[in-house]
């Protein structure tokens, strides 16, 4: 989650975690149709409103709310800091479901990596990370990088993330935020700041300096009025 602008991104985005194999009874998502993929930067970053529905973004919350979620450790060197609570689980059928969910609202979306430039999208990391951020926690800036998936030996190329709280929740701040160089400049930005909606999707592509195959992530933010749990 953003915090200052003027931090330094780092390439490292956190410490990293042991995945819990899935046992856990997922929430369901339905497939939607005539979803709109809104393009913000060209071939980089894209936001699908209504993802999921109302009552599902409450059967997420309420499930986040019941994992052992643990806290992030100190960041190490060369690693961005991070505020907030977490658990990621290895489940291949709970990636597929997403990207099942997702795919058909996708744009082409070519691969940019040397090690594979004509590939496309062919589904999401087996390692999905579930995140809690409660008032006045964050993730301090970074760049997200391509990571493979045990599991299928995918490398992945794009971030996305769910949003199951959002403004309409009473949720003040919690955006990510891009960093776009000015043109002509080598040390200015300007800030891309999609919308935070419930049930939204974001999708970036790595490489790219924010804060806040296909690496899922799924968020619950608190509203600023309640305790962090």
């Amino acid at each position: 989650m953003a915090r200052k602008k003027t931090e330094t991104p780092n390439k490292a985005t956190t410490a990293k975690q042991t995945p819990v194999q899935s046992e856990v009874q997922w929430p369901a998502i339905s497939v939607k149709e005539g979803l709109e993929c809104r393009e913000l930067i060209p071939d980089q970053i894209y936001v699908i409103d209504d993802f999921l529905s109302r009552e599902e973004c409450a059967l997420f919350s309420k499930f986040i709310t019941g994992l052992p979620l643990v806290a992030t450790p100190p960041p190490k060197k060369g690693e961005a800091t991070r505020v907030n609570h977490r658990i990621s689980f290895q489940s291949k059928d709970f990636a597929t479901t997403i990207y099942n969910s997702i795919s058909p609202h996708l744009p082409l979306l070519p691969c940019s990596e040397i090690r594979a430039p004509d590939a496309m999208h062919v589904g999401c990391n087996s390692n999905i990370r579930l995140y809690k951020y409660g008032p006045g926690e964050y993730f301090g800036p970074h760049y997200d990088e391509s990571v493979r998936d045990a599991a299928t030996g995918w490398w992945s190329e794009w971030t996305v993330l769910v949003y199951v709280t959002g403004q309409e929740d009473g949720v003040e701040g919690g955006q990510t935020v891009f960093f776009r160089p000015l043109s002509g400049s080598k040390k200015d930005t300007e800030e891309i700041v999609p919308p935070l909606a419930r049930g939204s999707v974001l999708i970036h592509r790595h490489g790219r300096a924010y804060q806040s195959n296909v690496t899922a992530v799924v968020i619950q933010l608190v509203p600023n009025d309640k305790p962090a749990k």
